[in-house]
């Protein structure tokens, strides 16, 4: 079985080379792949936009590290659309991505009743939107970021009464999101818990590096975590509200002031996986779960 692995032309502006991953996968891929062998699947690594991939006889399409589609989400979703209507398989399904592209699915996920960081929605960003939201938290710090983003480009962090708005320059220039900052993020980071085929697989903690707040960042440090049954929990509760049929899923959790879990990210376009730092069984888990979506088994819920 050979499956066409989708990535992107650049990673964080910086093109890259034809067969190029960027540097994240340059760990996760080899891992994939050596799994792949042992159960007969090939991954190709192919850029997302190339349409011959809908007709160089692949059985599926796996969404991987396409990291620049935020630039161009339409354009992606259309090229995603395409490989579908060309009779490829994609993983996650286009109507997935198309679902979790813009980050009002977590208006989605709240109305389902799973506990979500609280958030302002903005069509753009200015002053009066930023004291709104300080207002609505009741909160010494908020974080400003896109509705359509990854990796915390245009992501900013305001103090109450030590803002102005030359400070929003370096924010979201586009629709908007503003949540309270926990304080919990630099201390504890974010609880990552990933599935496959539906099933738990690993769960890694991401702690921002010394005097930092991103937990995505290069210099984050990163742990195998077992998550505890609350954990677990507020995870099953986020996918029990996303679509069906899900390959893979990333549930990011961090804690707020009461001591309470809330889903900050639910990513299921193409989130970094940690394979390096998971079990062994791990990249496994995922192969079979991309081998039986591509042979047309149904997925389990998450």
């Amino acid at each position: 079985m050979r499956i066409a692995y989708l990535t992107g032309r650049s990673f964080r502006g910086a093109p890259l080379a034809e067969g190029a991953l960027p540097p994240l996968e340059q760990d996760d891929f080899p891992l994939i792949a050596a799994a792949g062998a042992d159960e007969g699947v090939t991954f190709e690594p192919r850029y997302w936009d190339d349409a011959s991939v809908a007709d160089a006889g692949y059985q599926a399409a796996l969404i991987r590290s396409c990291w620049d589609y935020t630039r161009q989400p339409a354009r992606f979703i259309a090229a995603l659309d395409g490989l579908e209507a060309a009779g490829l398989t994609v993983l996650n399904a286009s109507a997935v991505v198309r679902w979790n592209a813009d980050k009002t699915y977590l208006q989605t996920l709240q109305c389902a009743e799973a506990p979500v960081i609280p958030t302002v929605w903005l069509d753009r960003v200015d002053a009066r939107g930023a004291a709104r939201a300080f207002d609505e938290f009741e909160a010494a710090e908020i974080v400003l970021k896109p509705q359509v983003g990854a990796g915390s480009q245009g992501t900013i962090r305001l103090k109450r009464n030590a803002w102005s708005e030359a400070d929003l320059i370096a924010g979201p220039q586009g629709p908007a999101m503003a949540q309270p900052f926990y304080p919990a993020i630099e201390t504890e980071g974010e609880l990552s818990l990933f599935y496959f085929g539906g099933a738990p697989a690993h769960a890694i903690r991401k702690t921002p590096q010394d005097g930092g707040w991103f937990a995505n960042d290069l210099k984050a440090r990163f742990g195998v975590e077992t998550p505890d049954d609350a954990a677990r929990e507020v995870a099953r509760a986020a996918l029990a509200a996303a679509p069906g049929g899900l390959v893979y899923a990333r549930v990011d959790l961090v804690r707020d002031p009461a001591g309470r879990l809330r889903v900050i990210e639910l990513e299921l376009i193409e989130p970094y996986l940690f394979l390096a730092f998971a079990p062994a069984f791990a990249p496994l888990a995922l192969v079979r779960a991309v081998k039986a979506a591509a042979a047309g088994s149904p997925v389990l819920s998450g």
